[in-house]
């Protein structure tokens, strides 16, 4: 092999500033390449939150505002931030167009390998959101998106992260909760769906989050779902987690039967303020890997609408992208599924 000259170096020395402006454009335009710079770490959300939102209260079995107003929260659920940001979508238009379908809430997934992986995902994502938020006067729902069994860290789907799962809850809530309790539109909720473990269990692990974000000051809402996946709270009517400004979350697909709605969570939403945090359905599953989504506007999403506004139960729709499953949209943003078609009108008022 012939020996580089020192000419030869020089030029691709004088070539790397070309080569690397040439990623970073291509990175810009396709999102396939990621630079995360340091980020200002902040000791509190510091905005002034003066035109925000009203801060939630459980009263009853439902939800009021600061002027003591009934607010049914209706809402929509992007990908985790990290993943818009990926995709180029990580900016201010794009929840813009979310508050502008109609949306008064929108829940923030939080995946915890990617909050470990960027030691600024706070600073990076979550301030930034919850400002736009606010300014659009909508509410935001930081959801720690785990699934499985938080007490033994058992479940297919239960992240690949450094230390046990109840530990990292904790610490994520206690700086969490610490940097937004004078957000009064961020809601918090705890764990997204809680599966593989007992109702007594859960309960257990439920309180210790809920005490924990309470003993940073922090007094807003705070939503703590079911079991099996988030879907069955009826465990609540048993024994209720401790504390004020408590409401809960199922997730009800088109797979879990209109019989056990009662049951799982309609009872509950007699007595206790119940969001729906999780829905959606998509006509097909071609690939045959989550049949229980599949489902029509028919069969699944009118009479479940129909069932949660007879009881003023609140929901958020999942997702709003057009790949993650059920995706409101396809090819893009652009194009609606039949199910992303229904939930605008809905959120429209048609």
């Amino acid at each position: 092999m012939k020996k580089p000259t020192k000419k030869t170096w020089v030029a691709a020395l004088l070539a790397l500033p070309l080569i690397c402006g040439v990623m970073f454009l291509f990175a810009s335009r396709y999102g396939h390449l990621s630079i995360n710079l340091p980020m200002a770490h902040k000791a509190a959300f510091d905005t002034d939150a003066s035109a925000y939102p009203g801060q939630l209260h459980a009263e009853g079995n439902g939800l009021v505002d600061a002027n003591v107003q009934v607010v049914t929260l209706r809402g929509l659920m992007p990908p985790d931030p990290a993943v818009l940001r990926r995709k180029g979508r990580f900016e201010r238009l794009f929840f813009d167009e979310m508050a502008d379908s109609g949306a008064n809430v929108i829940r923030l997934p939080v995946h915890p390998e990617r909050w470990e992986r960027d030691p600024d995902y706070l600073w990076r994502y979550l301030d930034p959101v919850v400002a736009w938020n606010g300014e659009n006067g909508v509410y935001t729902i930081i959801d720690l998106h785990f699934i499985g069994d938080i007490d033994t860290d058992r479940g297919a789907q239960m992240p690949d992260i450094r230390m046990p799962s109840r530990d990292f809850a904790i610490a994520f809530w206690r700086q969490v909760a610490s940097y937004f309790k004078d957000a009064p539109h961020v809601i918090f909720e705890i764990f997204n769906e809680p599966a593989d473990i007992s109702a007594e269990d859960w309960r257990t692990n439920a309180q210790a989050l809920v005490d924990v974000i309470r003993s940073t000051g922090a007094d807003q809402l705070i939503i703590v779902g079911g079991i099996e996946y988030s879907r069955d709270l009826s465990w609540v009517l048993e024994e209720p987690i401790k504390g004020e400004n408590i409401a809960y979350a199922t997730h009800i697909y088109p797979a879990h039967s209109r019989y056990s709605w009662d049951h799982w969570f309609g009872d509950v939403a007699e007595k206790y303020p119940v969001v729906v945090t999780e829905w959606g359905w998509m006509e097909t599953d071609p690939g045959g890997e989550q049949a229980y989504l599949v489902g029509s506007r028919k069969t699944y999403g009118e009479p479940f609408m129909e069932y949660l506004d007879q009881r003023g139960i609140g929901w958020v729709a999942c997702w709003y992208d057009d790949e993650w499953r059920p995706a409101m949209f396809e090819n893009g943003i652009e194009q609606s599924t039949p199910f992303g078609k229904f939930v605008l009108q809905k959120l429209s008022g048609q």
